[in-house]
């Protein structure tokens, strides 16, 4: 315990900051005008149409992701803000929707960690790297998982 605490807690410190950040940035955005737009629209949205809802979910992400935000943020305000009982979704659909934006926007986005170690190997831009060479894969995916989760909700 001793050993874990002075060799791997210290390590830990960026990613302790980026959930805290992340987390208090979220918390801010509760309720504001802004958040309460995007929720509105995105429950309109659910009630239209779950594939609509889930599209519109993941394009919001992934817009503030190409901006620089983290995903965590973005999902983090998404999830605070969204009430699963109103967008006629269970808890279980709303959280893997989720899941599944974060997984998809981080091996998109040109500011990942993984893609821009990836596209200095290669040598080329990490917008080229997540659209070029992850889009196609991953819209599969994005597809897939969005029909499961049509069955869960």
């Amino acid at each position: 315990m001793v050993d874990f605490r002075d060799r791997a807690v210290p390590m830990l410190n960026n990613e302790i900051m980026l959930f805290m950040s992340a987390g208090m940035l979220a918390y801010a955005m509760k309720g504001t005008s802004a958040a309460d737009r995007v929720s509105t629209f995105l429950g309109y949205l659910a009630h239209q149409s779950f594939f609509l809802f889930a599209a519109a979910v993941m394009i919001i992400v992934l817009c503030i992701t190409y901006k620089g935000i983290h995903q965590i943020a973005a999902i983090g305000a998404l999830a605070m803000q969204l009430n699963p009982a109103e967008l006629g979704m269970s808890n279980m659909g709303l959280a893997l929707l989720l899941l599944l934006t974060w997984s998809i926007s981080t091996a998109l986005s040109p500011f990942s960690g993984l893609n821009l170690m990836v596209s200095r190997f290669a040598g080329i831009s990490g917008v080229q790297t997540g659209l070029r060479l992850n889009s196609v894969h991953l819209s599969i995916l994005a597809l897939i998982g969005i029909s499961i989760i049509s069955v869960i909700h």
